[in-house]
């Protein structure tokens, strides 16, 4: 814990902001506003604004597009307010920092799109019985694909002979700090599996309808989804933390971890409002260590941790207290 402690002191006395912190909880409280506020009828219920946009989007198979502009919106929202802060524009005058900033976005939108257009097509050629299972292995795994192929060729041509693979470097690296946070997280999980709108958001596998949990020969379904789910959140950390913060370095250097911050935020649209707007602080201590480490692995151990976690508390709470 003692080297967390000293990259937190070293971003806090080099690069901390007050007022970017304070225009940061604003604009996570005004996305939480625009996301959970629903005014907007919708059939026999209202929806948030943010909702009405994205069935607009789906209807109308816009999904990339709203992606893309979810995703880039908060970015440079987050950029731009640092600028103004500390009145430092220079990188914005850099037409790699403005490439980099778009490509890493466009391929993010994209891998969340995917799993929508892998549904379309199953759903017209498959008759398999467990096809909302498969659809979720395969775009989970083709989502993994897709950015690692992507990012490791860009390193390939043009930073590989300046740093590792955007953090997979085990250099000086100690894995107990990560545990001891983890641990440190369990009673809040637990805290969290006793309320409803986590409870209707997780464990995730219950959004399967084809599968049964009571059912004996389902379980080995539960544990492929399982395992991958968690997997999925190694890909979520090598881009956040990896590319968006190490590939950045020589452009703007520590001034990318509050902005790619913001997006984390965003990424967290349909989830509950406490993850969400908790996603901030976690992403920005992540992104600090990121970045002083050059390493991923303990943000990887850390996001893969307690994505199950939070699954096995609510599956225990579900199951086994609720029912």
């Amino acid at each position: 814990m003692k080297k967390i402690l000293q990259y937190l002191n070293k971003f806090y006395t080099d690069h901390f902001s007050w007022k970017e912190l304070i225009i940061a909880i604003l604009f996570v409280v005004g996305f939480c506003f625009l996301k959970y506020y629903k005014y907007i009828p919708y059939y026999n219920n209202d929806i948030s604004l943010l909702t009405s946009w994205w069935y607009k989007a789906y209807h109308q198979n816009l999904k990339l597009p709203f992606h893309f502009v979810l995703y880039l919106t908060p970015l440079l929202i987050g950029y731009f307010i640092h600028s103004f802060i500390h009145n430092y524009w220079e990188f914005w005058r850099n037409p790699r920092f403005i490439v980099l900033l778009i490509v890493g976005v466009l391929i993010f939108s994209f891998r969340s799109s995917i799993s929508f257009f892998i549904s379309d097509w199953l759903n017209q050629h498959s008759n398999y019985p467990h096809t909302d299972w498969l659809n979720k292995i395969i775009g989970t795994i083709a989502r993994g694909l897709f950015v690692f192929m992507v990012l490791f060729i860009y390193w390939i041509f043009t930073d590989k002979n300046n740093q590792p693979f955007y953090g997979f470097t085990s250099k000086d690296f100690d894995f107990k700090p990560y545990l001891v946070m983890l641990a440190c997280m369990v009673p809040l999980i637990a805290a969290a599996s006793t309320q409803t709108d986590f409870l209707t958001s997780y464990p995730r596998v219950q959004r399967l309808q084809s599968i049964d949990i009571t059912i004996p020969s389902h379980w080995k379904f539960y544990a492929i989804y399982e395992f991958l789910y968690g997997l999925d959140f190694f890909t979520i950390e090598f881009f956040f933390r990896g590319f968006m913060i190490l590939a950045f370095i020589g452009i703007v250097g520590p001034k990318a971890i509050i902005p790619v911050a913001y997006m984390y935020v965003v990424i967290h649209w349909n989830k509950p409002m406490g993850e969400l707007i908790s996603s901030f602080f976690g992403g920005s201590l992540l992104g600090i260590i990121s970045y002083y480490s050059k390493s991923i692995w303990g943000g990887i151990i850390v996001h893969v941790g307690i994505a199950w976690m939070m699954e096995i508390g609510a599956f225990i709470s579900k199951y086994f207290f609720h029912e």
